[in-house]
């Protein structure tokens, strides 16, 4: 069987981008260009093995071990699911190409086919697409939902821009005038588009969020804001 560096890397690279573009799709995410060229690259270790006979299954453990380095405490959602996808997608090209196989979790096609990769190209322009006019939607449409907490209901706003994360977990913000008398565990800097401030982090035992309750919560205390509740588009692992 005679297989193509370019082309082994190049096929696998596209699978792996088109699993993430779903990926999005199913938890409701939004991810920016530098995030899936990072994904993309690291998962992608497909050349590797046309030199090194690893044992049975390291690609699970390796995508493991990614999945926990990058998505820390949400790994139980997105590892799953990832695979899902992904063995999903090397199984129908393996399925529609000429000449391809599977070999230790990898795609490997013979030679250079035209259709082969005119599929996937054709594909993955076709997902791209779909997810771009995806995150569009999401920048343009303000989403809020309603979050209850210490007998109090307000709006919160969903905000893909929130990346904090304190210990490992996405950190919800809530305006000082909404909690009376708290106990701060910790303070963190956070940059915001204005300047860098201190924020104090209290843990709430329970919280409400779009009719889902949350325990354990970690709470930054806003001391100013145009909204009462700022919340992680990383919390129920994107599902908001």
């Amino acid at each position: 069987m005679e297989v193509y560096l370019e082309v082994t890397y190049i096929v696998n690279t596209l699978i792996i981008l088109l699993s993430f573009e779903l990926l999005c799709f199913l938890l409701n995410l939004q991810m920016t260009k530098r995030e899936l060229f990072k994904y993309v690259l690291t998962y992608n270790i497909s050349v590797i093995f046309l030199f090194v006979d690893f044992f049975d299954g390291f690609l699970l453990l390796y995508d493991l071990l990614l999945t926990l380095f990058y998505f820390k405490r949400l790994t139980y959602i997105y590892y799953p699911l990832y695979l899902f996808i992904y063995i999903s997608l090397i199984s129908f090209m393996e399925w529609v190409l000429p000449s391809s196989v599977i070999f230790q979790g990898i795609l490997l096609v013979e030679g250079v086919h035209f259709i082969s990769l005119m599929i996937i190209s054709m594909l993955v322009i076709f997902i791209f697409y779909f997810y771009i006019s995806f995150c569009q939607q999401r920048i343009h449409n303000d989403e809020y939902v309603d979050v209850r907490f210490l007998d109090k209901t307000c709006l919160g706003f969903v905000d893909n821009g929130n990346k904090v994360f304190y210990k490992g977990y996405p950190v919800i913000f809530i305006r000082r005038t909404l909690l009376e008398n708290y106990e701060k565990i910790d303070s963190i800097d956070i940059e915001t588009a204005n300047q860098k401030e201190s924020i104090d982090i209290i843990m709430m035992d329970d919280i409400e969020v779009n009719h889902q309750t949350l325990h354990h919560v970690y709470v930054g205390v806003m001391s100013s804001s145009a909204y009462d509740c700022i919340l992680n588009s990383q919390l129920l692992g994107g599902l908001l």
